[in-house]
């Protein structure tokens, strides 16, 4: 049987094949993804509050196409899922789904930042 790989090894396993990636641009673009995904939330939260579709539409389209290019599929589809309800003008828990898509957020952050040293210190 097949061990399956630590997410974080996949997805830069991942990463790397498709884009031919050097392993600092990795851990650059994650670094990066992390911060901006926090302040896209609080955008997806600002635009719940002021019942602005346009924008809900615009920042959770936004943390999909960033999350799925590195391979944070749940937060894409978490994404994606509050992306569709608004472009449908649909009647949706939004905020429930921004609190989760938040959580698995802070989650993956966590994961990636105990991951990290680890994966530095054998790919310098």
């Amino acid at each position: 049987m097949k061990k399956e790989l630590p997410y974080f090894d996949r997805c830069f396993i991942e990463m790397k094949e498709m884009f031919n990636l050097p392993d600092d641009i990795f851990f650059e673009l994650n670094d990066a993804f992390f911060d901006i995904a926090f302040q896209q939330i609080e955008l997806l939260r600002t635009a719940l509050l002021q019942k602005d579709m346009e924008q809900l539409i615009l920042h959770s389209h936004t943390l999909k196409g960033s999350s799925a290019s590195l391979r944070h599929l749940t937060i894409s589809n978490l994404s994606s899922e509050i992306e569709d309800h608004a472009k449908a003008n649909e009647p949706f828990d939004y905020a429930t789904a921004i609190y989760t898509l938040s959580q698995n957020l802070a989650t993956l952050r966590s994961q990636y930042m105990n991951w990290k040293p680890h994966r530095q210190s054998t790919h310098p």
